[in-house]
């Protein structure tokens, strides 16, 4: 597994480029997600009721439409990286380790950018509640509740979705993903 996850990591750093757009997308959602929710309480008393629970399944949505984004350039780079896994599998290297591998690249462009939408959506809910833009009380509790939300979320949906691509480059035989 450490070995998996370390191949994974340089796989991540190479195609960093590449991976910026989707954990924007995912950052993107996760400061929507953690402002709504730090403000939640605030607009459930000025009754906005249907407002704020639209609001928390629109923030829901824009961080799995991020996570899926994740998972579909995590799919794009197995493809690209057929020959390099075939390689891999051909030299003996177990399929556990090169599924961990191909994994570790979109759990960590998602948790990344989830933690920078995260903490950039708890310092917008504290401004704008500690400054006067908004009516409400601070809840640092709530808010943290929020960027965990928000993490876990993002994490585990790429992962989800990413898992049967990497599953199935891993598992293909050797001769038939270095012929491609």
């Amino acid at each position: 597994m450490r070995r998996g996850l370390a191949y994974g990591w340089l796989a991540v750093r190479r195609r960093s480029r590449v991976l910026a757009l989707p954990a924007a997308t995912v950052a993107t959602g996760a400061f929507l997600l953690v402002l709504v929710v730090g403000l939640l309480p605030g607009l459930r008393t000025q009754e906005f009721g249907d407002m704020s629970r639209a609001s928390v399944v629109i923030a829901v949505l824009v961080l799995l439409v991020g996570a899926v984004e994740v998972a579909i350039a995590a799919t794009r780079s197995v493809v690209q990286r057929t020959r390099e896994i075939g390689v891999l599998s051909a030299f003996g290297v177990p399929y556990r380790t090169i599924v961990w591998g191909l994994l570790a690249e979109p759990v960590a462009t998602a948790a990344a950018g989830a933690a920078a939408g995260a903490l950039l959506g708890l310092a917008a809910t504290a401004g704008m509640a500690l400054g006067g833009l908004a009516d409400v009380p601070f809840l640092p509790g709530i808010a943290l509740l929020g960027a965990l939300a928000a993490v876990s979320a993002a994490t585990l949906a790429a992962a989800a979705a990413s898992a049967v691509p990497a599953w199935r480059a891993a598992r293909r035989p050797p001769l038939a993903s270095l012929t491609d």
